[in-house]
């Protein structure tokens, strides 16, 4: 008998709770690396305008689209985003600053102070990989006429980048444990189970159980930005097993998640497929780009609001992850192939069933963490709170394709009038991918509701100086 063979990419891969090929990484950099865009961006800035902060916004996502955990990629983009804020809020202190708060550089160019800002973030957490990350800096700083303003600039970001690089140094990050086999499958109804992935199998992919628990002591161990404490909008917990409200919710996503002989409408589909991104801060950030274009805003403004939107992504990934090993839920897919032995009589197991979104081999999965409460109907909640407390109304116009690589042409899209809609659009998804019942979603996005009110109304708020 041949011995079965691994692949190590593979089970390194999947030990993400969002990857990406490796394939894609040329990609991304390739269709973004315009030097004259940055020249063109920044060629007329003025005091006010927001060309250097979305520029190199769109930078920062092209760096962190590359795989890796997202909850990594949720904190780098927190940090690079507040490293902006902060320094621009050291030239004109419009907004509260938070980590360099003392810096008061009133002569400084706010292009140079925003340019320099985020490259020294993304050099200093050490993120440039291939990416032209040089390239993009110079060519920013050569549209900046020569000058003391432009150097002085210069100096306030990389001041701006070295202090919250320095306040997050202890954060607890370095103490994180990517994967492990503990905690232990659990024996008891509802308790969680590893859920399948793809693994190579002598080169042929082949389904099996996924042992390793995703970043299990996150929540416990990263300190969280701006809230008290991961377990501060901790939900009440999922649905006992016994319930009417559990089998409701048990036979719904049986038949609107399963990936053979489901119910899902047309539009259910093209949902599910469009928020199942793994890369969920990369689609929230795109989704809040499209927000700005609909909008007038200055450099400070739009600064301030990737601050709120990143960090609140940060706190809810956080807290989800701290309520998600604490509960231990188990997801759908475990739930339905073992309903035999789940002592629910209104349920009926089917040992073969599959969630819709493991149609792609070694592409996506159920992610291997605890389900409850959802942290992708959790983004949602968070990211559009922020926007409808941002610009005081829940009303937008946002025309978006979903950024999933995985996703073949032609990608799903969609049009949001609402911010409401977009975040219970987002919840549902994960009912029609098959990866969670409604009551985590449903409270997962009144969880990320909760963050963002918390963050906005503590942090980043206008100055009094």
């Amino acid at each position: 008998m041949k011995p079965i063979r691994i692949s190590l990419l593979t089970v390194m891969a999947l030990l993400s709770i969002a990857t990406w090929n490796s394939s894609c990484k040329k990609e991304i950099g390739q269709t973004r690396d315009e030097p004259s865009v940055a020249a063109k961006a920044l060629d007329e800035p003025g005091f006010a305008a927001n060309d250097a902060v979305m520029y190199w916004n769109d930078k920062a996502a092209t760096v962190l689209g590359v795989g890796m955990p997202a909850p990594f990629r949720i904190r780098y983009f927190a940090i690079i985003e507040i490293a902006v804020h902060d320094a621009l809020n050291n030239i004109k202190p419009k907004y509260q600053r938070y980590a360099l708060l003392n810096e008061r550089t009133q002569f400084a160019s706010p292009d140079a102070a925003v340019a320099s800002a985020a490259y020294w973030a993304i050099e200093g957490l050490d993120l440039v990989g291939n990416f032209p990350v040089d390239a993009w800096y110079s060519e920013s700083l050569s549209a900046i006429p020569e000058g003391e303003s432009k150097e002085l600039g210069i100096a306030l970001g990389k001041k701006a980048a070295d202090a919250i690089i320095a306040k997050r140094a202890d954060d607890g990050f370095t103490q994180v444990i990517l994967a492990s086999l503990s905690p232990a499958n659990g024996i008891e109804p509802g308790v969680y189970r590893s859920t399948l992935a793809y693994f190579l199998v002598n080169g042929v992919p082949t389904l099996m159980q996924f042992p390793f628990r995703a970043v299990p002591n996150w929540g416990t161990v990263v300190k969280p930005f701006v809230i008290e404490s991961n377990q501060q909008f901790r939900p009440a917990g999922p649905y006992g097993i016994n319930t009417n409200e559990y089998t409701a919710d048990f036979n719904e996503v049986k038949t609107k998640g399963a990936r053979v002989g489901s119910s899902r409408s047309e539009v259910e589909d093209k949902m599910a497929l469009f928020w199942s991104e793994a890369r969920q801060s990369i689609l929230w950030n795109s989704f809040v780009r499209k927000a700005i274009e609909n909008q007038k805003l200055d450099a400070w403004k739009t600064a301030r609001l990737f601050a709120l939107m990143h960090v609140c992504m940060a706190e809810s990934i956080n807290s989800q992850l701290n309520a998600g090993y604490y509960f231990y839920s188990w997801r759908p897919e475990s739930a339905i192939r073992l309903a035999s032995t789940d002592g629910n009589s209104n349920t009926e197991a089917d040992p073969d069933w599959l969630p819709f979104i493991t149609e792609v081999p070694n592409a996506q999965i159920t992610p291997p963490i605890p389900g409850y409460p959802n942290s992708y109907a959790a983004f949602g909640g968070t990211a559009c709170e922020v926007l409808r407390l941002f610009f005081g109304s829940d009303e937008t116009s946002i025309d978006i394709t979903t950024t999933n690589p995985f996703i073949s042409d032609p990608k799903p899209a969609f049009h949001f009038s609402n911010y409401s809609k977009a975040a219970r659009e987002n919840s549902l998804s994960m009912i029609y991918t098959g990866w969670d019942f409604r009551k985590s979603v449903l409270d997962g996005e009144e969880m990320g509701r909760q963050i963002a009110s918390y963050v906005f109304n503590h942090s980043f708020k206008e100055s009094t100086e």
